[in-house]
């Protein structure tokens, strides 16, 4: 009984919580005024007013009655580092800390005039803490920057190899980071200590703050903004943005594509073209065919003005469709072989080639191409938006969100405790069942005996853990506590049993045999890269390149031509 009564009390929960939030849903005022409709955080500060940090956008101030706008433009080319905002916080009820893509800000709302903080120089900011002593809290890179209450610098942490993109100050003043890839830092004594090597269940990663009414401020991380709004929201696709994986299903799902795109692009027709790795097809009125049947390696498209459909692979190849000719661009190809990751065009038809080294302008008119270098390492992002006046590339998105009114949670509520109720009445029956078989046949359960720290079970052990890694390659969701659960013990368990027996930690032992089986593959030569990538749990090309050069040290195209996977050194695969 006592189980039964726990049941129902979690059961009214999720109702209770519900109606002692309220059942209002509010939308943000003014929305279709701010400069960009992606909208990365929004804070109200200690004067009522809404500030918005947007992508390409720049800084967007509502007062109530009109948007204030804080950007580069012509006239002002330097008065930010980056049109695209990251992150804003409010220091001291008169500073607006600005963090971009490319470096940190102060608005002094006295004069409403900005300076750049030097120290962080050209750097992504990714969050910005004001902590409870005034300090204030940069993380840029991967390192974290603490400024005084005045803006003087006064210590810089270093983390670890991982970038720190979240910053937290909890209840008792500590500082914590997180990490991009799955770990969590804390300020100890003067630097940053690792506390754990992946995400907490608890944490929430949205950039959530409060108005002067107590009502949530939320940006999620698709772009948009809004009030106390749960609703789900898929992240919006537009031509010429590089495509993530999670936007490619999703892009696939809606469209009803056959395949997962690697690009994308829309013509004057609304017809949708996509390569999928190994061709180029097009989807016009929901009938799917194969346009090019053998153009492989597609990693960007775009159509120009005249109809031109224009092609560029990882290899820096250049391509260009029309009237059912695919002709080689020579002139604009990238004779290195770097990858290009985005393709564009501008009002004028020229193309616009974005690669991680470099940015190219070709006219194909002319026959001219300008090329401006990206000296510093990095991944970089380029972004095209019109100087005109009340230009943008896409309109804001316009929902409509409705809420269940409060019976219907009630009523959700008591199925749930029902159902819950059935599951451990039925549990108990079946053990009860057990007990009573075991008994009539007079047999006990035998007594689990303690594992044998042999050197034959632990390469047992060993073995089981591969192959389960290796029966989920291709799923890039599986995670180390999915592998500790598939083993049957717990995830502390199998961390310190892994490092005992391989040296590595969980998450880089699978990584392991994942680019192990990917040497394979490239050395077959029957797959592409792309497909590689995905064929072994990789999120993205780039990211499984990366992955692969540190691991090998070459570039998974020069080693499937020099290398063969029977020649590593067995020391690079924990069996």
């Amino acid at each position: 009984m006592k189980r039964y009564f726990i049941l129902w009390i979690i059961g009214l929960l999720p109702p209770l919580l519900v109606w002692a939030q309220g059942e209002r849903t509010l939308s943000l005022p003014r929305l279709e005024q701010l400069s960009s409709d992606r909208v990365l955080q929004v804070i109200q500060d200690s004067e009522g007013f809404l500030w918005y940090a947007t992508e390409g956008g720049g800084v967007c101030r509502d007062d109530g009655r009109r948007m204030v706008v804080f950007r580069s433009d012509t006239e002002h080319p330097d008065l930010l580092g980056s049109n695209n905002v990251a992150c804003v916080a409010e220091a001291g009820k008169r500073f607006i800390l600005i963090g971009t893509f490319h470096g940190a800000h102060v608005l002094d709302k006295q004069d409403y005039s900005i300076r750049r903080l030097e120290e962080v120089d050209d750097k992504r900011v990714d969050d910005i803490v004001v902590g409870r002593n005034g300090h204030w809290w940069l993380t840029a890179n991967k390192k974290v920057y603490e400024y005084a209450a005045d803006g003087q610098l006064l210590n810089t942490y270093e983390g670890g190899d991982k970038y720190i993109f979240r910053l937290h100050e909890d209840k008792q003043g500590r500082l914590w980071g997180m990490e991009w890839e799955g770990g969590q830092l804390r300020l100890d004594h003067g630097r940053l200590v690792q506390i754990t090597t992946e995400w907490p269940d608890s944490f929430d990663f949205r950039r959530i703050s409060a108005d002067s009414q107590g009502r949530l401020l939320v940006a999620d991380g698709f772009g948009n903004c809004y009030a106390l709004d749960s609703a789900h929201r898929q992240r919006p696709w537009f031509d010429g943005q590089v495509l993530s994986r999670f936007m490619a299903d999703s892009v696939r799902m809606a469209k009803g594509l056959s395949e997962r795109p690697t690009a994308i692009a829309s013509d004057a027709h609304d017809a949708l073209w996509f390569s999928t790795g190994k061709d180029i097809r097009c989807m016009r009125q929901g009938k799917e065919s194969i346009v090019l049947p053998d153009t492989r390696d597609v990693s960007a498209m775009t159509f120009t003005k005249d109809g031109t459909l224009w092609l560029a692979t990882i290899f820096g190849n250049v391509m260009s469709y029309r009237e059912g000719n695919l002709a080689d661009e020579d002139d604009a190809a990238n004779e290195y072989g770097d990858a290009i990751v985005a393709l564009l065009t501008d009002n004028k038809g020229r193309l616009v080639m974005v690669s991680d080294r470099y940015v190219r302008l070709y006219d194909p008119v002319r026959h001219t191409l300008r090329q401006q270098n990206i000296e510093d390492e990095g991944v970089y992002r380029i972004e095209l938006q019109e100087t005109q006046p009340g230009k943008r590339w896409s309109q804001p998105e316009q929902e409509v969100v409705e809420r269940l009114p409060i019976w219907a949670w009630w009523l959700m509520g008591v199925l749930l405790m029902t159902l819950a109720g059935l599951i451990v009445h039925v549990r108990f029956l079946h053990r009860q069942r057990s007990r009573f078989l075991a008994a009539m046949k007079k047999e006990t359960p035998a007594t689990e005996q303690p594992l044998e720290k042999s050197s034959a079970l632990e390469n047992e052990w060993l073995q089981k853990a591969i192959a389960r890694v290796e029966k989920h390659l291709d799923d890039d969701s599986y995670s180390v506590e999915q592998l500790s659960n598939d083993l049957c013990m717990s995830r502390m368990t199998f961390y310190r049993k892994i490092q005992s027996a391989t040296g590595q930690k969980p998450t880089e032992f699978i990584r392991t045999i994942r680019l192990r089986r990917a040497a394979e593959l490239l050395h077959e030569g029957r797959l592409t890269i792309t497909e590689i990538s995905d064929a072994t749990g990789f999120s993205s090309v780039s990211y499984f390149s990366r992955c692969f050069r540190t691991m090998y040290g070459v570039s998974p195209t020069l080693f499937g031509k020099t290398t063969t996977a029977e020649g590593l050194p067995p020391s690079e695969m924990p069996n």
